[in-house]
């Protein structure tokens, strides 16, 4: 009696293993539920992103040649000038002294003429001293220029390196720096170096001022391609009217490049990978899933443009992601 009680036993344990099992194999077989949809083609602006800081216009540094003292910097940092305005006063005491052996000099051609006209001395004498008289001349005039410093442009004081009484050295006194205009210089991959051209128009946005679009033109593209970084310099020139725009601010310049037949996936298919800029999406074909990594290009709305990874007509899962691995099986539903 014992005996068929333990054989009725042992026969209970191996049926209700069984069914463990099998319960869990037909898990491990469920196919699960997903939502798909499918890519397509469409003709999009290929618009593009470059990185760029504001730059002046016209940047000049107002120097004075020998080393002569500041008598009075008329200008301070950030003030607007206009083209002539005196900047700076030079020490003027070279030019004191100058002026009056000017003067002497001008006296003794006066007298030389009479002379040579009397024939007291010969034509060769008179032209050697009219010549020494015209250099003393113009180191006057070149001595005026650099005890006067004015503005050659109109635009803002934007750099003081002395004060009154200094000496100026090797170091510009002033800097003057023309706003209106600026210009916003970026480097373009050498792939686009035909389609860029003189005259497109460029939008731009900086830091500063994120909620704001200036809008500009290229005025220049550089003749020549960086073996380094393939890449050529292209040069916008922006207004800015309202000088909101200010050298060294850093921003984001917008090209568009034509139109073109990009791949658009939608953004609910994309998983972002942990910890990485990795992108992947899970493609379905005949109830299987394929992880498959993608290169996204620009956001539009709800959707991306695709650089690569998933092609023209495939399905990718919208929902149902969080359960998928690579090659498990899925019932599509609607």
């Amino acid at each position: 009696m014992k005996k068929v009680i333990y054989l009725l036993m042992s026969a209970v344990i191996i049926m209700t293993g069984c069914s463990k099992t099998d319960s869990k194999g037909s898990q491990e077989d469920e196919a699960i539920k997903v939502k798909v949809e499918k890519v397509s083609l469409e003709e999009i602006d290929q618009i593009y992103e470059f990185a760029t800081t504001v730059d002046a216009a016209v940047k000049n540094f107002i120097t004075s040649a020998g080393g002569t003292r500041i008598e009075k910097i008329w200008v301070e940092i950030g003030q607007k000038v206009v083209k002539g305005q005196k900047l700076v006063t030079m020490e003027n005491t070279n030019l004191a002294t100058a002026n009056a052996q000017l003067d002497n000099m001008k006296l003794e051609v006066s007298r030389m003429e009479a002379l040579f006209e009397s024939g007291g001395i010969s034509k060769q004498q008179l032209d050697q001293l009219k010549t020494q008289y015209d250099v003393a001349k113009r180191n006057i005039d070149n001595l005026e220029r650099n005890i006067t410093l004015t503005s050659p442009i109109s635009g803002v004081i934007t750099m003081r390196n002395f004060d009154n009484g200094d000496v100026a050295g090797a170091q510009p006194i002033l800097q003057v720096m023309q706003i209106s205009p600026v210009k916003l210089k970026f480097n373009i991959n050498e792939s686009f170096y035909t389609k860029v051209k003189l005259g497109m128009n460029v939008k731009a946005k900086v830091e500063v001022f994120e909620n704001d679009e200036f809008g500009g033109r290229i005025s220049l593209i550089a003749p020549t391609i960086d073996p380094l970084t393939r890449t050529f310099m292209v040069e916008a020139e922006f207004s800015n009217g309202n000088q909101k725009l200010r050298p060294g601010m850093f921003g984001r310049v917008e090209l568009n490049l034509g139109k073109a037949k990009k791949v658009i996936i939608p953004d609910k298919s994309i998983i972002k990978q942990s910890g990485t800029n990795n992108k992947y999406v899970f493609i379905e074909k005949n109830g299987i899933v394929e992880y498959r990594k993608v290169e996204l290009g620009r956001r539009m709305g709800e959707n991306y443009e695709l650089f690569e990874g998933v092609s023209d007509g495939e399905n990718v899962v919208v929902s149902g992601q969080t359960r998928l691995l690579d090659g498990k099986k899925v019932v599509v539903v609607k």
